[in-house]
C-alpha cells in the first residue's frame, strides 16, 4: 500500500509541474524522443531526462519505441500514457483519478483511483 501512496503523492507533483504538464502535452498522441521533447517544449535536455523518467516511473509516459541509432546507441521515444487526471480533495481527503489511454497504458492498466 505504501508504494501506492507514494506512487500517487509523486503523480500529483508531477501534475503542479510546468515542465511535466509541457511533456504530457508534446507527447500526447505523439511519440517523442527526449531530445525532441527538450527542444520542442524548452526544456533543458538533463531535466528532460529526469522529468520523464519519474513520470515513467508513475505512468503518466511511456516508451512506445526504441531505435538503434549512432554505434549501437538506443533512442527511446515516449508517449503520454494518460487520457485524463483529475486530483480532488474530498472530505479531506486527496484523490488521484487516472484514466488511461488504452493503446499507449500497459495492458494490465485501467481506470485507477486512489487516495493520498
Amino acid at each position: 500500500m505504501e508504494d501506492g501512496i507514494h506512487r500517487e503523492q509523486e503523480m500529483s507533483r508531477l501534475m503542479a509541474d510546468d515542465y511535466a504538464g509541457k511533456i504530457m502535452s508534446a507527447t500526447y498522441g505523439k511519440a517523442m524522443s527526449i531530445q525532441q521533447i527538450s527542444r520542442a517544449c524548452e526544456i533543458p535536455i538533463a531535466v528532460a531526462y529526469r522529468r520523464v523518467g519519474k513520470m515513467e516511473k508513475v505512468g503518466l509516459e511511456k516508451c512506445v519505441r526504441e531505435e538503434e541509432a549512432y554505434r549501437g546507441k538506443k533512442v527511446r521515444y515516449y508517449m503520454c500514457a494518460v487520457d485524463a487526471l483529475h486530483l480532488s480533495f474530498i472530505k479531506g481527503r486527496f484523490t488521484v483519478q487516472v484514466l488511461p489511454i488504452p493503446n499507449v497504458a500497459a495492458p494490465a492498466s485501467e481506470k485507477v483511483q486512489a487516495e493520498i
